[in-house]
């Protein structure tokens, strides 16, 4: 028996009350030994034992009334078997579906299958005027779950639902329950279908429901064998790769973990790779115990590429794939040009430059391939031959090379521009400047047609007293070009080095958002400019170290391979292993693109749009809808958009861990709940669920009917 209102059953303490009035009430007798009135006394006795049989049933009568108006307050509700049957008053039902990733990788059957049959079967036992409503654990997209009539509820939301691959949001699931069960009338019910797997129990905080209702009974039934399966799953990926471009091996370690009790023998760990299978080991899983499998690898294009690490074998569950992507580009043929080139190689103007483009010296297996050449050769070299090309200090600038340079950043080149001693400014900036700011006194040649390379005007020269040289204070880390000083020790190194002369250049607006780098006393050290496809950087101090200690500090490395990837199109080759089910993927892109909508397909083949908002001088996207795994296409509105056309997203790890929640610790998380847990197969029983109100307040008026003719007969 259950009870609606189960609080007024306290109600039945008042039961006592008839009983004190009644021993209140009881006459004290006086004896008195008179012998005259022995006769008169015998027939008192008799009449005083009538009188006392009627006060007790009375009493009896009144205390039943008394607790028949408590159990009419508290509600009574009669079920036979597991109540599945509602009938009575209209009856709101909120059914909440597991739909996390462990419904799924059950090798024993088919949990979520089973979930969704258990669903359908409570629904099936409503009647016509009930309400209910199919709650996911892991809602996908925006509808809202809402109280339906039973068939609706079947068609819009049990059949369409399905397993994703997160964990189980019980807290959240309850809220939308409890809530939905708030506002309705008559009985209430909630059922929660799931396998009790703790990656998702273990998360549930009641109090973080926030209001629920302690007396609506909820009824958890049971999915899956009871016995935790052996199980295993891949635990993480880890690539190693100095340079991820096409002919260049690429080491992926996967980790294996075995969650089960007992060792599993003879698993096989393949690699796949465009739906090609490229290598396969085999591992025995200790109890309990990690392993690794390494593979070795390369690719033969440049481009987006998508891959996983799956698991084979009998006897054991757990989700067995985990999916990855790589992106590749070509080989970056970089064109270093020294201005200043000198006897000792140590000395000349491109030396460090061309140590950080590559530092183990190695060309066969280096992504970056920096040539040096002198200045004096750049007329007879053709830029187009390279994806990068930085002047290091080249003093001349003549009205061809100008406009070679200009055509090749106009189609898509990176041009990188370190100053230094032997640069003549005027002749930059007649050459390379056509903004609004005048060069005084120097008239500008035939440059109609041709954009400006330079972002400002190049000013004096500045040096900086040897103990007052001046440091690196700001760096635009979110910018794609120094995103990798998002590292705090590569900052540390970077904002650590000093410089002691450069070059003060002037742009039209000195907070201009193409500042990527600045000196402690304001001025710009490192500035971009766009120019048709392409894009400039001026570097307002040498390459070298006669301006600055930078090429000496361990950041210069990174920044400069960070810069030239950034100026030959986009990102540097990479082995992304991808995102957790449930986050969000996020993308920074140029200010530019803001306003602009990113086409996201899951794999479902399902395809939401993503708005790219300016924020803080930048622009950028996220997708939230990350529910299952496998790998998500990125559709950008245009070429110059640059994001990685693939991604991937794999199920928590913890997921694979199959154990279930036990009675105790359940018992501690739903203390204050009326719950109770049931296999599925108990719905087979069926059952019904009776309102016993009507019955009682019959009862009642026949006890109370009762009562006062008693009482009546009882004072004649």
């Amino acid at each position: 028996m259950a009870f609606l209102y189960p609080l007024y059953l306290v109600a039945l303490a008042a039961g006592v009350i008839p009983l004190v009035i009644h021993l209140l009430n009881r006459r004290q007798q006086k004896r008195l030994r008179f012998p005259a009135v022995r006769f008169v006394l015998i027939s008192q006795r008799r009449v005083a034992r009538t009188y006392n049989l009627r006060n007790w049933l009375l009493l009896a009568v009144r205390t039943l009334a008394v607790l028949l108006l408590a159990l009419l307050l508290a509600h009574p509700l009669w079920e036979s078997g597991v109540g599945l049957a509602a009938r009575g008053a209209p009856l709101t039902t909120a059914i909440i579906v597991d739909n996390s990733q462990s419904m799924q990788v059950r090798d024993d059957g088919a949990p979520f299958d089973e979930a969704k049959e258990a669903a359908a079967r409570i629904l099936e036992a409503l009647d016509e005027g009930d309400r209910a409503a199919v709650i996911a654990t892991n809602p996908v997209g925006s509808t809202a779950a809402a109280l339906r009539a039973p068939e609706e509820a079947t068609l819009k939301d049990l059949r369409p639902l399905a397993v994703t691959a997160g964990t189980a949001d019980l807290t959240g699931a309850l809220r939308t329950a409890y809530g939905l069960l708030r506002g309705a009338g008559g009985q209430k019910a909630l059922w929660v279908v799931t396998d009790l797997g703790v990656a998702g129990w273990d998360r549930l905080s009641l109090p973080a429901v926030g209001e629920y209702d302690p007396t609506v009974p909820v009824k958890i039934v049971t999915v899956g064998a009871v016995e935790t399966p052996p199980s295993a799953t891949i635990k993480g990926l880890e690539a190693r790769a100095a340079h991820v471009a096409p002919g260049l091996d690429i080491e992926l370690a996967a980790t294996v973990v075995n969650f089960g009790a007992g060792e599993i023998p003879d698993v096989t760990a393949r690699l796949t790779i465009d739906d090609k299978v490229r290598d396969e080991k085999q591992v025995t899983l200790a109890e309990g115990a990690e392993s690794t499998v390494g593979f070795r690898f390369n690719l033969e294009r440049p481009g987006s590429h998508s891959g996983y690490v799956s698991l084979h074998g009998d006897g054991f569950s757990g989700n067995r794939r985990h999916y990855f992507t790589i992106h590749t580009r070509d080989r970056l043929n970089v064109l270093l040009v020294d201005g200043d080139p000198q006897r000792a190689l140590v000395a000349s103007e491109t030396f460090f430059l061309s140590r950080a483009l590559n530092p183990t010296g190695d060309l066969a297996n280096s992504v970056l391939l920096p040539e040096v050449i002198l200045s004096g050769a750049l007329e007879q070299v053709n830029p187009e031959s390279y994806q990068v090309v930085v002047l290091a200090n080249v003093p001349h600038m003549t009205l061809d090379l100008a406009k070679r340079l200009m055509a090749f950043v106009e189609g898509g080149g990176g041009l990188l521009l370190a100053l230094g001693d032997r640069v003549i400014a005027q002749e930059y900036n007649t050459l390379l400047w056509r903004g609004p700011l005048a060069v005084p006194g120097v008239p500008l040649p035939d440059l109609r047609g041709l954009t400006s390379l330079l972002p400002g005007i190049l000013g004096e020269r500045r040096r900086v007293p040897l103990d007052q040289n001046v440091g690196v204070e700001e760096v635009d880390t979110p910018h794609p070009a120094l995103a990798a000083f998002g590292d705090k020790r590569l900052l540390d190194s970077l904002r650590s080095a000093r410089v002691s002369s450069y070059f003060e250049l002037v742009t039209p607006n000195i907070n201009s958002e193409g500042v990527l780098m600045r000196l402690g006393n304001g001025q710009p050290l490192l500035v971009e400019r766009k120019v048709g496809k392409g894009r400039v950087l001026v570097l307002t101090t040498s390459a070298d170290s006669a301006w600055s200690n930078l090429p000496l500090k361990t950041a210069y490395v990174p920044l400069v391979q960070s810069l030239v990837s950034y100026l030959a199109g986009g990102s540097r080759g990479s082995v992304d292993t991808g995102i957790t089910a449930g986050e969000a993927k996020q993308w920074t892109v140029a200010p530019a693109h803001a306003g602009m909508d990113l086409r996201v397909v899951d794999p479902r083949r399902s395809e939401k749009a993503v708005t790219i908002t300016a924020a803080g001088g930048k622009a950028a996207g996220a997708f939230d809808g990350n529910h299952f795994a496998g790998i998500y296409r990125v559709v950008p509105p245009s070429a110059d958009v640059d994001v990685p056309g693939l991604y991937a997203v794999n199920p928590p790890v913890l997921e694979s861990r199959l154990e279930r929640m036990g009675a105790e610790e359940l018992e501690r998380k739903l203390g204050p709940v009326n719950h109770e847990v049931m296999a599925a197969g108990a719905l087979s029983a069926g059952g019904s669920r009776t309102d016993l109100a009507l019955a009682l307040v019959v009862l009642l008026m026949a006890t109370l009917l009762f009562e006062g003719w008693l009482g009546q007969r009882n004072y004649e």
